[in-house]
């Protein structure tokens, strides 16, 4: 068994293992460096290949369970502080920050993904900073592609709305900023590009200047059945549309229903491409990663409050709580055991699968369209 976890960290994580020169012969034992008082991004402020280009940020967070405890503030009662890895072009001009968080992977991805590295690489060659967010280590998790109730989805969003506001006082800050990620790191991309989200962190209508999500899970993630983009926003959605662990046709109709000005969205379904497919290796099946196809939808309407059949499921079907008022409850005072006790209607109705297929050699056809998007919308 531990052999096989370790084949899939490595397809998950890396492209031509330890491919780039900075991580050639890395090694990490993740259960020291990935604690609740330990980010894994330490290893990048003390590693003699990354301490020179960045250093670590400590910010202060909050762990919601999902957009409703954003809108009624119910996620501020539960306060964390949270690591990120802050990167600046040389010199000491004012630059755009491109946030970037992770997958479902963890932060593991900064370290060992090569397409992480040479994206963000490419980025601060062209005079854009970015800051890597860990979502998981100070909430007790290393990854959640085996257990995706581990973390609350919405968790990413909440830190990176945190991060904005630190950054948008940072002195080399000229006010313009991106944010990027792949698969739970796409999602947040998503929830950061919704005015209703985000009003509730900054004043005003407007947010990131440029978005790019990449190869969300839009079906059961609780976003807004009325989506509204950020009035300042350009926002590019990236799909492979042969990826079956995330499907596209999900995030394809959401993101068509994003209200928006002409112009403000571009869509783009990578035709025989798969997740991960700027990995740098051949698809390979995955059996272990946990997949949603056959659950319910799960959307929320603009006040938050879900749509769909899980909460005939929940109260009535299976009983989890006695009443909405105690599951409502439940979700503000204890929002991540909450969140694991609902996945068991999910696993009552036989509707968690897990297979998938993960890979693909893309990384530099894809490249330019990825540079130019954050080029053309951040400098």
């Amino acid at each position: 068994m531990k052999k096989i976890i370790l084949i899939f960290i490595t397809v998950l994580f890396t492209s031509n293992v330890f491919g780039h020169d900075s991580q050639s012969g890395t090694k990490m034992d993740t259960s020291k460096e990935c604690t609740k008082k330990k980010s894994m991004l330490n290893f990048l402020s003390k590693n003699k290949n990354w301490k020179n280009r960045g250093k670590l940020i400590k910010f202060n967070s909050y762990t919601g369970f999902d957009v409703r405890t954003v809108i009624n503030g119910a996620y501020k009662k539960h306060p964390i502080e949270i690591t990120g890895f802050l990167s600046l072009p040389e010199g000491s001009s004012k630059v755009p920050i491109v946030i970037w968080t992770h997958s479902s992977g963890g932060p593991g991805m900064y370290i060992w993904n090569d397409w992480t590295y040479h994206g963000y690489r490419n980025l601060l060659d062209e005079g854009i900073g970015v800051m890597f967010i860990d979502n998981f280590c100070s909430r007790g998790a290393r990854e959640t592609w085996r257990d995706q109730s581990r973390v609350p989805a919405i968790n990413g969003a909440i830190d990176a709305m945190m991060a904005l506001k630190v950054l948008k006082s940072h002195p080399r800050s000229n006010g313009k900023f991106g944010t990027t990620g792949h698969s739970r790191g796409g999602l947040n991309s998503l929830y950061l590009s919704e005015v209703k989200f985000t009003s509730l962190f900054l004043d005003g209508t407007t947010g990131f200047d440029a978005i790019l999500p990449e190869a969300a899970e839009c079906k059961m993630a609780g976003l807004f059945i009325e989506p509204e983009l950020t009035t300042n926003t350009k926002l590019l959605y990236v799909h492979g549309g042969a990826d079956d662990y995330t499907l596209a046709k999900h995030c394809e109709e959401h993101v068509k229903r994003i209200k928006a000005e002409p112009g403000q969205i571009e869509i783009d379904i990578k035709d025989g491409w798969f997740h991960e497919w700027h990995s740098g290796s051949k698809p390979k099946k995955i059996k272990m990663a946990m997949i949603f196809h056959k659950c319910p939808s799960i959307y929320v309407d603009n006040e938050g409050n879900t749509i769909g059949p899980m909460t005939d499921l929940i109260i009535n079907k299976y009983k989890i709580f006695p009443s909405m008022e105690a599951a409502m409850k439940a979700t503000e005072e204890e929002p991540r055991k909450t969140f694991k006790k609902m996945f068991k209607v999910l696993k009552k109705e036989k509707c968690l699968e897990r297979g998938v297929t993960i890979g693909g050699k893309h990384m530099d056809e894809y490249m330019p369209q990825f540079m130019n998007f954050f080029k053309e919308n951040l400098l």
